[in-house]
């Protein structure tokens, strides 16, 4: 009888392994931070031999905490950040550092492929906007900048298959990380066309096979236990990329279950049973098991915004300076719904806006200040803003969700929460599960070796203590005629949005005159 599983959850800046029972319960948990490496400007790599050592002593690390030993797991789930490329050659090493999604360098290959009217082309087949860290983009860029690679590669990954690689030593993908390559969405495999566009066909033969996601792709090795301290030979699975892992971990695997990130970005995605693309040309479309799918309209500020505002204008402090929420929330509290008139668009990050529509031009302002506004009317627009920016995007999808659930730093507010529920007019859940995404590769393994005979079992039985928030029943009716004016205020603004850039990119002297 397995009584322990292992997830592994590499994320961009910090890799953890956890180890949970078989309800689900955290039982140990390790974590370091990921080491970037930045060769030259808009570059994020990492060396994988530095991540794969990390992997192995979080993996010692978190059975340390447990105080259980290796041969304790019964199988083990990798979930990891999704694009980029890890490359081998046939000896399994590292032709060249790790290639991370952030990284910008294929942008130039972007602009190349929006110029020639290709990018609708990709969109019709992956169902996924570009950016320049997906993977077809990366592999296009270095057929032109360092074709030397292609030469050396047998095989490329993202970055939870190349660790699975290290602990099994099995080539292999599943579908979930296929959709962000992009591939093709509709077979849930490679895309030969989309490389071909994006410059990179040679690399078709790197492409490692498809498995399903909950599947044993192998077991680990002696060397591998050698190094991590598990038990040769215990199964592990072919695993799932990030967002579809925290969907799993906090039970959003039906069709119509939605999940908010509130995060630093606040990544909107609703678990459909068809490859939807509604709206067109915005957002990503991922393969999610048992055919299921997961459609991400991501608004890229998050909790950035509420950093931003008190780091520039200021709020309520403890005595040993440190921010006071509780306050803040008071605050924004005795403030009417609509913020005494007060809207924020909340596009602070540089890079614009994603989803329900694509700006990069975008940013952010206040509308409706007054001489009765106050720091309460201010703060109330900046939580309500990110309210309605996640209603803005489920709105533009072709699916009304039954229930949102809300993860992430920000979801630990209840204050919070109940402006979700009000503004969205939806149910919000908000679930104790803490470490979601590798409880996700969890539950899939666990899956695999029997612990429960379906994945909704497992999520029914895992998904632990969940607050609920439903809209209350004279504040949320108030907020559909704001949220209407917010979608006009988006849409008029964004009309200035080239002529802001333009004034703002021209030399001192043209601005003077």
């Amino acid at each position: 009888m397995t009584a322990y599983l292992l997830g592994i959850d590499k994320g961009t800046s910090v890799i953890k392994a956890v180890v949970f029972d078989v309800g689900g319960r955290e039982c140990g948990m390790a974590q370091e931070r990921v080491v970037v490496l930045r060769p030259a400007p808009d570059w994020h790599e990492e060396d994988p031999e530095a991540t794969w050592s990390a992997c192995c002593r979080v993996i010692r690390g978190a059975l340390a905490v447990a105080s259980i030993p290796g041969s304790a797991i019964g199988a083990i789930g990798v979930a990891g950040h999704m694009g980029g490329a890890w490359i081998i050659d046939a000896d399994g090493r590292a032709v060249r550092n790790a290639i991370c999604w952030p990284d910008g360098r294929a942008q130039d290959v972007l602009l190349r492929l929006k110029d020639a009217g290709h990018l609708s082309e990709i969109f019709t087949i992956g169902g996924n906007g570009l950016m320049p860290g997906v993977t077809a983009l990366l592999l296009g860029w270095l057929s032109l900048h360092e074709p030397d690679v292609r030469s050396r590669a047998t095989s490329v990954f993202c970055a939870k298959d190349y660790l699975r690689l290290r602990l099994t030593g099995a080539v292999a993908t599943e579908p979930s990380d296929v959709s962000f390559v992009p591939g093709d969405i509709d077979h849930r495999t490679f895309s030969s066309r989309i490389l071909d566009l994006c410059g990179a066909a040679e690399w078709v033969g790197a492409l490692p096979p498809v498995q399903p996601s909950g599947d044993i792709a192998g077991a680990v090795t002696t060397q591998a236990a050698l190094e991590t301290g598990l038990r040769a030979g215990t199964p592990v699975i072919c695993g799932l990329g990030d967002a579809c892992a925290n969907a799993v971990g906090v039970g959003a695997v039906a069709p119509g279950a939605a999940m908010t990130v509130l995060g630093t970005s606040c990544l909107n995605a609703l678990v459909i049973d068809h490859p939807s693309r509604e709206p067109e040309g915005v957002g990503f479309l991922f393969a999610m098991p048992d055919a299921q799918y997961l459609r991400i309209l991501p608004n890229t500020s998050g909790t950035i915004v509420l950093d931003w505002y008190l780091d520039r204008f200021g709020g309520p402090t403890l005595p040993d300076g440190r921010r006071d929420y509780a306050e803040m929330e008071r605050l924004a509290g005795a403030a009417p719904p609509g913020a005494g008139g007060v809207i924020l668009l909340p596009y602070i990050n540089s890079s614009g806006v994603l989803a329900p529509v694509h700006d990069t031009l975008a940013r952010g302002t206040f509308f409706g200040l007054s001489t009765h506004t106050d720091q309460g009317h201010l703060l109330r627009a900046v939580y309500e803003s990110l309210c309605f920016a996640t209603r803005d995007c489920f709105e533009a999808m072709d699916c009304r969700p039954s229930t949102i659930t809300l993860t992430g730093g920000g979801a630990q507010s209840r204050f919070w929460a109940q402006m979700f529920a009000d503004v969205c007019g939806i149910p919000i859940a908000v679930s104790a599960v803490g470490e979601s995404g590798a409880l996700g590769a969890a539950i899939l393994a666990g899956v695999a070796v029997g612990v429960w005979s379906s994945v909704e079992e497992a999520t029914e039985l895992t998904s632990g203590a969940v607050s609920r928030f439903e809209p209350n029943a004279d504040t949320a009716p108030i907020y559909d005629g704001w949220f209407a004016l917010y979608q006009d205020l988006r849409r008029i603004y964004l009309g200035f949005s080239p002529q802001r850039d333009a004034l703002t990119h021209l030399p001192p002297e043209r601005v003077a005159a």
